[in-house]
């Protein structure tokens, strides 16, 4: 039995043992209810003042009785409470129970399953870009030991309770990144079930557990296998377009990204095109790609307008994507 968990039943037993007390001294002694009760709490703690003792027979044999299981509560509470502080696990306590209620306020945020090498570098990426996540994973002891501690829940997150609890109703997305294609393909049934509009991305790392995710409830299937392989084999083929990539996002201060915008409809740019907006020479940023509804128009030319609904996916410095998006909606 946990510390925290043997000073509850030690309360719970002294509180029984307090009623118990004071109701027998009421009548075995008839006294008032509160020197029955201050009898009884002098009696337990084995403090004795001196002042109130049984006089009866029967309250002397019933404070026979209660005295020894008097000792043994407050030794056994005394234990406890040394046990806690010994282990560290007090402020553990309070740490988690100041996450719980962190977790309970958050709205929109990403739940990753998993602390893995995988879900490690997914939860460095989203805590960069300031985005708020929660964690699932079964072993936190590397969860409690970081400097800068993320919100996580212990538990499996194949289980209905433990994704509620990680605010899965209130969450905009979920990462599935368990090592485990069953356990991710469960994690995407059960969380559309619970939440039908969240955005799921998951792990695989079968080629054949792609489809079965997808009919899951996965929005994504991403497999790292794949992923890292031909990202080798393009390092060999074309080395210096890799690194000017490499270059371009994770140097000079990551200061270049790629951002997605959505227009709006009070926004001015719709209606107008590429050319109306001078997006490049005004904002300095370049626009990759429009998605319209299912249909992702590549490189647009500067005859392409903007319609409502249109998400602009622009590279640029981060600065500089920051003032076109807010040109974009500016209401």
């Amino acid at each position: 039995m946990s510390s925290s968990r043997s000073i509850v039943v030690s309360v719970i037993a002294m509180i029984v043992a307090i009623i118990a007390g004071t109701i027998g001294f009421m009548f075995s002694e008839q006294l008032t209810f509160f020197d029955a009760l201050w009898l009884t709490v002098v009696t337990i703690l084995t403090v004795g003042y001196g002042d109130t003792v049984p006089q009866t027979f029967y309250g002397k044999l019933f404070a026979l009785i209660i005295i020894p299981i008097g000792i043994g509560i407050v030794t056994y509470a005394t234990g406890a409470v040394v046990s806690m502080m010994m282990e560290g696990e007090f402020s553990k306590t309070v740490r988690r129970r100041k996450m719980k209620n962190k977790i309970e306020a958050m709205t929109n945020h990403i739940i990753v399953c998993g602390f893995g090498r995988v879900g490690e570098q997914v939860v460095r990426e989203l805590v960069k870009n300031g985005t708020a996540v929660v964690v699932i994973e079964r072993n936190t002891d590397r969860l409690d030991e970081m400097n800068d501690p993320i919100p996580y829940v212990e538990g499996d997150a194949t289980e209905d309770d433990v994704l509620i609890a990680a605010g899965i109703e209130r969450a905009a997305g979920l990462v599935a990144a368990l090592p485990s294609d069953a356990d991710n393909v469960f994690i995407s049934l059960t969380a559309k079930g619970l939440n039908h509009d969240i955005q799921i991305v998951a792990r695989a790392e079968r080629p054949e557990s792609e489809e079965k995710l997808r009919r899951a409830g996965a929005d994504k299937v991403i497999n790292p296998s794949f992923l890292s392989g031909r990202r080798m084999a393009m390092t060999m083929l074309k080395p210096v377009s890799v690194d000017y990539v490499d270059t371009i996002f994770h140097g000079h201060a990551e200061q270049y990204a790629i951002e997605e915008v959505t227009i709006e409809p009070h926004s001015s740019f719709v209606g107008t095109s590429v050319r109306d907006q001078a997006v490049r020479t005004r904002f300095h940023v370049t626009i990759i790609a429009i998605q319209r509804q299912n249909n992702m128009i590549g490189n647009p030319t500067p005859d392409e307008r903007f319609f409502v609904g249109d998400v602009l996916i622009v590279f640029g410095e981060k600065r500089a994507l920051e003032a076109f998006e807010q040109a974009v909606n500016k209401k």
